[in-house]
């Protein structure tokens, strides 16, 4: 693709659009960088750009300028706007970062990509790990924090062969119109984002795209348990694998647990493992969950879908193993924190929706008290309150959202204390007090954090440090 001499609009001023406009530029493009925020707010974005040579149109946007574009690009989380809809009237095309990164990939090299309303990111965290261990070069990035997608086109793993493993976002697929993995992975689908995509229909529509454009020698895997992820997979070219963490369940093509739930079992076509023979057989392969030091039952969720991507462009059983054992889990995605009287206190603060603390503590090898709350998004809370119930010993809210916990805890019945805290810090001193030798003090909110904190991540630095007052031993 040749952008040299092209008029690119690069909407939002992010992180990923920074690295956009750098790549744009560095390729001879007319860049226009546009936000809505003033340009006092983004004064360090800016200063990346200062010797790049781009044109500003900051704190609001220009419609002439998207419309005599000769491409749009997209930073993830920007809503689509008038402008955008005007762009694309006009003929000019209107895309994601991801897309315009795909169409610079190579040819032959292998993108693994990964999206899900809950579980995305370990999972992308914990493939890009066993691809990292299996030699070939290896990119992990995308929605994952510090590496968009666009930085790939210049790694090493960019070229014959390279591995180059993405999350992406519903956001991202939205504007895509080619973007294609040679593995997709849809982890779930749940209530989320509806204030941007209206309906669930809508969202998991949105989330779907990952298999859109496949082929049939390429691969998605799917959440069996979940039923608005297999309704996407209908109709799709490339080939389905399923995984499934139910007690006794089992999948004809794909990953399930052991009776005993010791064990990752993956039902997989023999000539993965190079027979080329196999003409359609099927083998099985046992991988210890002991490998692993995530823990809970998304995690496992999370460990199938990784070891049935790596399995599918060709890494070996012995490198799944090494790369379970060496990973380490992401900040505040279940991040073991503290360690006092051997109860250990956990953070979780990315567990930002109801199911994804129903998934987290659902499984749970030890007693837990619950730290929750911040602003509503109002669903129900009665996932998380039967995905505790015989796990919990008490409830510790927080925030905003304190009051409506509350009230879905008395209704719902339970028979553990549920008490509120003035901050962060009273949150920890009441849970540790709650909690016993053998048990976990667990940060999972179940609401976002915007009305104590400044994100998700200053959340979690802020459990960190009064689990450090506590007096307990940092891990």
């Amino acid at each position: 693709m040749e952008l040299r001499g092209k008029k690119v609009m690069v909407v939002g001023l992010a992180q990923t659009g920074v690295a956009l406009a750098r790549f744009c530029a560095r390729r001879g493009a007319q860049v226009t960088v546009t936000d809505a925020k003033p340009a006092e707010k983004l004064s360090a974005q800016v200063a990346q750009l200062a010797q790049v040579g781009v044109t500003w149109e900051l704190g609001g946007h220009v419609l002439a300028s998207f419309t005599s574009a000769d491409l749009v690009v997209v930073s993830p989380g920007v809503p689509d706007l008038a402008e955008m809809k005007a762009a694309r009237a006009a003929g000019v095309p209107v895309w994601a970062e991801i897309e315009l990164a795909f169409r610079f990939l190579h040819p032959e090299a292998v993108l693994l990509a990964i999206t899900g309303t809950n579980g995305k990111s370990t999972t992308t965290a914990l493939t890009g790990a066993l691809c990292a261990q299996s030699g070939r070069p290896s990119f992990c990035g995308g929605n994952l924090g510090n590496m968009p997608l666009i930085d790939a086109v210049d790694h090493p793993a960019n070229v014959a062969g390279g591995l180059i493993v993405a999350e992406v976002a519903a956001f991202m697929l939205e504007h895509c119109s080619t973007f294609r993995g040679k593995v997709g992975v849809l982890t779930n689908v749940t209530e989320d984002h509806l204030d941007r995509f209206g309906t669930m229909e809508r969202y998991a529509e949105m989330k779907g795209r990952i298999w859109d454009w496949q082929r049939a020698d390429d691969v998605a895997i799917a959440n069996a348990a979940d039923e608005w992820t297999m309704r996407e997979t209908h109709g799709i070219s490339s080939q389905l694998l399923t995984f499934d963490s139910r007690p006794g369940a089992s999948v004809e093509r794909g990953a399930f647990l052991s009776a005993d739930r010791k064990e990752i079992v993956l039902r997989i076509p023999a000539a993965w493992g190079g027979d080329a023979r196999a003409s359609g057989a099927l083998v099985e392969e046992r991988y210890p969950t002991s490998d692993l030091v995530i823990i809970g039952n998304h995690n496992l969720e999370n460990a199938m879908c990784a070891y049935l991507s790596a399995r599918a462009v060709g890494l070996p059983a012995e490198v799944l193993r090494r790369g379970a054992a060496a990973y380490r889990p992401l900040p505040h995605r279940m991040e073991l924190v503290g360690e006092l009287d051997d109860i250990l206190f956990y953070d979780d603060s990315k567990g930002t929706n109801v199911a994804s603390v129903a998934a987290s503590v659902r499984g749970f090898p030890r007693p837990l008290v619950l730290i929750a709350g911040g602003v509503d998004k109002g669903g129900s809370y009665q996932p998380m309150l039967e995905a505790l119930a015989g796990q919990c010993k008490g409830m510790v809210l927080i925030g905003k959202a304190a009051p409506i916990i509350r009230e879905a805890a008395a209704q719902h019945g339970v028979s553990y204390p549920v008490v509120d805290a003035s901050d962060m810090h009273d949150a920890v001193r009441r849970a540790a007090a709650l909690a016993a030798t053998g048990d976990a003090v667990v940060l999972s909110p179940a609401c976002s954090s915007y009305d104590m904190f400044q994100n998700f991540e200053h959340r979690g630095r802020v459990f960190r440090e009064a689990v450090a007052a506590v007096g307990a031993r940092s891990r």
